[in-house]
């Protein structure tokens, strides 16, 4: 290979060939990294480029791991308060998705869901991290979301 640009980033662990960026620490289902913090990120970005409050209307990860989700949900809503905290005005959290269900590119393979969705039965069971996300909802409970204006 020659001795180009692209070439000396194969032995960076960030870069990979061709210059695409592989991600560090735990992954998601949808091979990104996972980072609670990114929505509170997201928030302020969008507050500050649309001068308006927010209001998160989608927000969730794919993983088949539940593990994974239970950890995640708290720590992004921790991260999400203490934004609104700091004065950016947050309307409310919806979370994504109360069940498993089809995903247009996934189809049922992906598994967003706080419930699980038996699809001979339709039996649907609630996974650790529903109960880890009622918390996470009750811990904040009362805590002023509007912020600012």
């Amino acid at each position: 290979m020659g001795a180009g640009p692209l070439d000396e980033q194969e032995g960076d662990q960030r870069g990979g060939p061709g210059g695409e960026v592989t991600p560090d620490g735990e992954l998601n289902g949808m091979g990104t990294a996972i980072e609670p913090g990114s929505l509170a990120g997201a928030v302020r970005y969008a507050h500050e480029v649309a001068g308006v409050p927010v209001l998160v209307t989608e927000h969730g990860i794919q993983t088949a791991d539940d593990t994974q989700r239970a950890a995640f949900i708290p720590a992004a809503i921790d991260a999400l308060a203490a934004e609104a905290g700091a004065g950016t005005p947050v309307l409310g959290y919806c979370h994504w998705t109360l069940m498993d269900n089809f995903e247009w590119i996934f189809g049922y393979g992906a598994q967003l869901g706080l419930h699980e969705v038996d699809r001979e039965t339709f039996e649907r069971r609630p996974k650790p991290s529903a109960q880890a996300y009622a918390d996470a909802v009750r811990s904040h409970r009362g805590t002023p979301a509007v912020q600012g204006g």
